[in-house]
């Protein structure tokens, strides 16, 4: 089993680099990931958290597209 650093790495190296730098073909592979990821915390999540996760859910994306450069960053460094 990979290590969540292991694995964050991994996701942003195939979503990120592994699209030959053709913005539709990467927007494209982002938003599936993450609709993805998202939903696989949410269905492993009891019913009271998700509606809570999924309230603030517009605000942290909000926030996140900000501060990306960052979060890509650290996610490297994790």
């Amino acid at each position: 089993m990979m290590s969540e650093r292991a694995l964050v790495g991994a996701i942003f190296d195939t979503v990120l680099k592994g699209t030959d730098a053709e913005i539709e073909r990467r927007a494209n592979a982002v938003w599936i990931s993450a609709v993805t990821l998202l939903a696989d915390v949410l269905l492993n999540t009891d019913p009271f958290n998700r509606e809570r996760l999924l309230r603030g859910l517009e605000r942290e994306v909000r926030d996140s597209i900000e501060r990306l450069g960052q979060l890509l960053s650290e996610g490297e460094k994790l």
